[in-house]
């Protein structure tokens, strides 16, 4: 009989950004894919890795990520995929 082994190695953000770009792009693979967003005719995708987030800068001519944005923490993570606050410019009163 033969029994498959997995075994989930979690990296940190620090192993992530000294990691060479294939081991940046597995660990993308092996990540969630939370957010994306188009700005001109750039595509980024917000993936969560483990205990953190990336960034990856799709090349429209390309069409593989070759810019990669680790971040910490969730708030700035999400920031430029929420929409912009309204704003009302009058006074009800």
């Amino acid at each position: 009989m033969y029994f498959a082994l997995q075994i989930k190695w979690k990296m940190t953000l620090e192993q992530f950004t000294n990691a060479t770009e294939m081991s940046k792009i597995k660990a993308i693979w092996r990540g969630k894919l939370i957010a994306e967003r188009k700005e001109d005719q750039i595509t980024y995708r917000l993936f969560k890795i483990d205990t953190f987030f990336v960034e990856a800068k799709i090349n429209p001519l390309l069409g593989f990520a070759r810019d990669f944005r680790p971040i910490e923490d969730e708030q700035n993570a999400m920031r430029p995929y929420l929409p912009e606050p309204v704003s009302l410019n009058y006074s009800l009163f």
